[in-house]
């Protein structure tokens, strides 16, 4: 939060011993930053409105916000809303969306719909607050407990934040029970109190039953009725394994190695037969993050706060959660991605900045994060001021090369090669930033590890804009004013700019979300047919002649001049270089040429013995 004076013409002036004071929040102050004072607001919990008042001597103003996310309650319903395996492949899931007083929330933002076994597919919006799915059941053909969790997440679909809503289902299993009995014998089975058959038994006793088996039933009572009419009761074990009572979900999956950024873990615990256990005593444990809880959730879920590392692992996150009195088999291992963030820091670099035309040129661009590490995996673009450049290869992460081939004619003079690399991209929008360049207002859309994402719908004051292919979208130069950017389909993700001048200051304004282009002058000259090249290293000179395309001539004749001095320990290379040391010259520098025999083209420098 930021406050500012306005002078007698209108222009943003700094506040003498401003007070800040609100309702329903703590308030400490922010860093400064002039013109503006600035402080941090933190809701109390359960607050759903701050309100904030601001006083400078005699001037005062006042503020209204409202808090947290508008919907209070999720359900879910699934039709058929017990679907059995090897029958049935999917499910339709309704997800509604509900307000505080019972009324669908239509805000636009879909839920984020999450489920420990199987997955949900094709989630779409069919009316105000409800959305539709297909619960694709999974493949296994065993009878097991099902968890749906679906998320009202806001402002984003990676915040551990708003309300949810959990669905168990029972899936049970349809299969074909072989078995042995006595032969020709009338055999049939009940199970969870349904009975199925009865099945006629073969010559040789055997026998295939039709049946239904819900989950929490290993057994069932068979009833054999011989050819004599006898009638035997037997328990038969259906074959299936232990009842696995732990299902846990997390949101988001995907976070950045930052030592800040979090996800939220749901369990249920449930009995064999799927109902739910509130009481049981669940453990979880990360390999690399912390984990704070657990706590009780709504709808007698447990759940857990998961915060990530400051170190990138070389492997993805697993989360183990147990609950030992649910039998051996009630286990969950979660992953999580952990993930590094963006470009932050461009190089690019050239053997020297002086290149002829019809010239190949080798370039290398090397692109780190905000840590200084090296970052594969980066969109990086390369404009040359004539000719054509290669497409650039990542030989090793976060390292380019390409080549940059120029025209045999040209004008020449001065050129300016430029560097733009961003990324790579990210999927799911979870921060909306602002920044100022050259004068002109930038917005983008990223994802909690700050990775840009493309194709955004933005709402610019009423006026749609979209993200470009490095997640940006200009908005112009500034202008004052109150410019408010709200995210197409996740409209708690927005964000107010103030604009106080022409030139600023703008408030709030972030990093760049992409860095910005770096550029590298270059003396462009006319064609040389050959091109010599030294290279100094104390006393030591090495030097040779090469083609417009980098190639070393090793049979080019090359004439040798010092200043004063002499060569000595001259050797001749593997590659088709010469190298000698500068002996017995003149205190001072040296100057050495290198000069081609059949065009003279020639190369000095300066060498210090």
């Amino acid at each position: 939060m930021a406050l500012v004076r306005r002078d007698a013409v209108g222009a943003p002036a700094s506040l003498e011993a401003p007070v800040l004071s609100a309702e329903g929040a703590e308030v400490r102050a922010g860093a400064p930053q002039p013109p503006l004072s600035t402080f941090l607001v933190q809701p109390q919990p359960g607050a759903r409105t701050v309100v904030l008042h601001a006083r400078s001597g005699s001037l005062q103003a006042e503020a209204r916000y409202a808090i947290g996310p508008p919907v209070s309650a999720v359900t879910l319903a699934l039709e058929p809303a017990t679907p059995v395996k090897g029958r049935d492949k999917e499910a339709t899931l309704t997800v509604r969306l509900l307000r505080p007083d019972g009324t669908p929330d239509d805000s636009g933002a879909p839920p984020v719909v999450r489920s420990n076994v199987g997955r949900v597919e094709a989630l779409s919006r069919t009316g105000p607050g409800t959305y539709r799915a297909r619960y694709v059941l999974p493949s296994t053909s065993y009878p097991e407990v099902a968890v749906l969790v679906a998320l009202s997440a806001w402002p984003h679909p990676q915040s551990i934040y708003g309300a949810f809503g959990k669905m168990l289902v029972p899936l049970a299993a349809a299969v074909d029970l072989p078995g042995e009995t006595e032969p020709d014998a009338q055999i049939s089975i009940t199970i969870a109190g349904k009975t199925y058959g009865p099945a006629q038994a073969g010559r040789d006793g055997s026998f295939q039953l039709p049946v239904i088996v819900p989950p929490g039933f290993p057994f069932g009572q068979g009833r054999v009725v011989d050819r004599a009419g006898n009638v035997r009761r037997t328990p038969i074990d259906l074959g299936v394994p232990p009842t696995d009572g732990l299902a846990c979900v997390l949101n988001p999956t995907r976070l950045p190695a930052d030592g800040a950024s979090r996800a939220r873990l749901l369990c249920a615990a449930s009995d064999r037969l799927g109902r739910l256990m509130p009481d049981a005593r669940v453990t979880a444990k990360p390999r690399y993050g912390t984990l704070r809880g657990p706590q009780r959730a709504e709808g007698g879920l447990l759940e857990w706060i998961y915060t990530a590392p400051r170190e990138l692992p070389t492997e993805p996150e697993r989360i183990l959660a147990a609950w030992p009195q649910g039998g051996s088999n009630s286990r969950e291992e979660l992953t999580l991605q952990l993930v590094q963030g963006p470009v932050e820091k461009v190089s690019v670099s050239m053997a020297e900045p002086l290149v002829h035309h019809g010239a190949e040129v080798p370039l290398a661009v090397e692109v780190e994060d905000a840590f200084g590490r090296r970052r594969p995996g980066a969109q990086v673009v390369l404009s040359v001021p004539e000719g054509t450049a290669s497409p650039l290869k990542e030989e090793r992460p976060g390292t380019f090369r390409g080549t940059w081939t120029l025209p045999a004619e040209g004008p020449g003079g001065e050129g300016v090669v430029q560097v733009r690399a961003f990324g790579p991209v990210g999927s799911e929008p979870a921060r909306l930033s602002a920044w100022v360049r050259d004068g002109e207002l930038f917005v983008g859309v990223s994802d909690l590890a700050g990775l840009p994402i493309p194709a955004q719908p933005l709402k610019v004051g009423g006026e749609q804009r979209e993200t470009g292919a490095d997640g940006t979208v200009s908005l112009g130069l500034l202008r004052p004013g109150r410019v408010e950017v709200v995210h197409g389909i996740w409209p708690g993700l927005r964000k107010v700019i103030h604009v106080l001048g022409s030139s600023g200051p703008v408030y709030p304004q972030d990093l760049p979300l992409v860095p910005a282009p770096v550029e590298k002058k270059v003396s462009i000259e006319a064609f040389i047919p050959v091109n010599v090249r030294l290279q100094v290293e104390g006393s030591r000179v090495t030097y040779w002649a090469e083609d417009l395309r980098g190639n070393v001539l090793p049979q080019r004749p090359l004439h040798v001049a010092l200043s004063s001095g002499r060569q000595e320990a001259v050797e001749k290379l593997r590659d088709g270089k010469i190298r000698f040391t500068v002996a017995g010259a003149r205190p001072g520098r040296v100057s050495v040429s290198v000069a081609d025999v059949q065009t003279g083209m020639t190369a000095v420098a300066e060498v210090k013995p």
